[in-house]
């Protein structure tokens, strides 16, 4: 019997110890461990917080392989001419915002190739729309409609008002067609269904060889290089891929849309057109005889855009905004808004166009901060009683303050996390004084 009980008690024992053991190591808050008395493993297939973050800094490419989005940017790039400097993301900003007001997604036509940071276009939104709005900018290189579907999805992150969506016509229908035939996570776009390996994309040559190029130079001085065998490409519908890329971009939109009703968040769609189709009414003003190419792209691509913006504008948390027109306009006035040669993407002055289409329709989009009482729901279903300003918040320290101050508790409007990150906290106040917290205005 003593021999029984010996072993029932040394196994009492060990099997004591192995659950405490494994309760420190899987939960040591149930044994009150501080946590940063914890360890943790290191998995062998994700790697720690900051050798995740940091391990592509030395990294000599500009651009980096992703196997959901193809490529990225490659993070803490510092400014080089005319690309950079990229933030921790790796997106072109000079800083990551916790809360933004405007996010603008697109590819390199949003990126600002050819110009310094400050003359792309999303920072020559910044300015048009004032230092009070911050604007955060997510545009890489190579991407399309797919990335600025996923892109969306991770920008409610930083709680914006309004999202602006930059497509382009000169290669996004073949890059959106590419990631959601090659990549299973983005197969659910596919709107065809039916294509096979007999429907093959347009073949590319990039860059586009000299016999493919058209030199134009105009009666003001003006000259540029077309390209137009190049962006038929992403624009020839006789191609079913390409049909099909652009019917993607309009699920994309879609999807951005209801997304968009989700999190409450405004919508801006636009559609940067080629530098040939920018030039058609001037080639035509001028009487030059056009590239036959060249007449079949503008042609087609026009129709792609007009059908595609149709499409966006059928949306109703959508605002679709023309910047074919004042990129036209702009390119009938004697000034250079492209660069001499084949390069498809504007220079600083054509960037200036669509900063100027697009910030006003922004602008009008943001809510602006209105005097107001607001509630915030705190634990134990407490109920916290904010003034909010243009100037700030300012906390009521109880809610009999708040009525005394003029304000009735029934109308206050429930408090996005939004809002209150995106003002400066003024404090805390007991005191009645109407004038100054009440909801007639006042000096504060």
């Amino acid at each position: 019997m003593k021999k029984e009980w010996a072993v029932l008690l040394g196994i009492a024992t060990v099997t004591t110890m192995i659950v405490l053991v494994s309760v420190r190591w899987f939960a040591p808050q149930l044994l009150g461990i501080p946590i940063d008395l914890q360890s943790v493993r290191v998995s062998d297939t994700l790697p720690a917080f900051y050798e995740g973050i940091f391990r592509t800094i030395n990294s000599q490419e500009f651009l980096l392989k992703d196997p959901y989005i193809r490529v990225r940017a490659k993070p803490f790039l510092p400014r080089s001419f005319t690309v950079g400097p990229h933030d921790l993301l790796g997106f072109r900003n000079h800083r990551i915002p916790n809360v933004a007001d405007v996010v603008i997604l697109g590819d390199s036509q949003t990126y600002g190739n050819n110009v310094l940071l400050e003359y792309n276009w999303p920072s020559r939104a910044q300015s048009l729309l004032g230092r009070q709005v911050s604007v955060y900018s997510m545009a890489t290189g190579g991407w399309g409609a797919v990335q600025y579907l996923d892109m969306f999805a991770k920008s409610m992150f930083f709680r914006p008002q309004v999202v602006v969506v930059a497509f382009y016509g000169g290669n996004d229908p073949l890059e959106s067609y590419m990631l959601a035939y090659g990549v299973e996570k983005w197969a659910p776009l596919k709107v065809a269904h039916a294509l096979d390996e007999s429907d093959r994309a347009p073949p590319v040559k990039f860059p586009a060889p000299p016999e493919e190029s058209w030199p134009v130079t105009f009666s003001d001085g003006t000259t540029t290089v077309f390209t137009p065998s190049l962006r038929l490409q992403s624009n020839d519908v006789d191609f079913a891929v390409v049909r099909e890329g652009w019917a993607i971009m309009e699920k994309a939109g879609t999807k951005i849309s209801e997304l968009g009703d989700q999190y409450d968040v405004t919508l801006v769609f636009t559609i940067i057109p080629t530098k040939e189709l920018v030039y058609e009414k001037k080639i035509l003003a001028e009487g030059i005889e056009p590239d036959p190419l060249y007449n079949r792209l503008v042609l087609t691509e026009r129709a792609n855009i007009e059908r595609l913006a149709e499409s966006f504008s059928r949306l109703h948390n959508v605002t679709y905004t023309d910047v074919v027109t004042p990129l036209q306009q702009a390119a009938l006035q004697p000034v250079q808004i492209y660069p001499r040669d084949t390069n498809g993407h504007p220079i600083d002055t054509g960037y200036k166009v669509i900063a100027q289409a697009i910030a006003p329709v922004v602008k009008r989009l943001l809510t602006p901060v209105q005097r107001t009482l607001a509630v915030a729901m705190l634990p134990n279903d407490v109920k916290q009683y904010l003034l909010l300003t243009k100037q700030g918040a300012i906390a009521f320290n109880t809610p009999q303050t708040a009525e005394s101050n003029g304000w009735n508790l029934a109308d206050a409007k429930r408090l996005r996390l939004r809002e209150f990150t995106r003002l400066p906290f003024l404090g805390a106040t007991s005191d009645v004084a109407p004038s100054k917290f009440g909801p007639i205005t006042g000096s504060h």
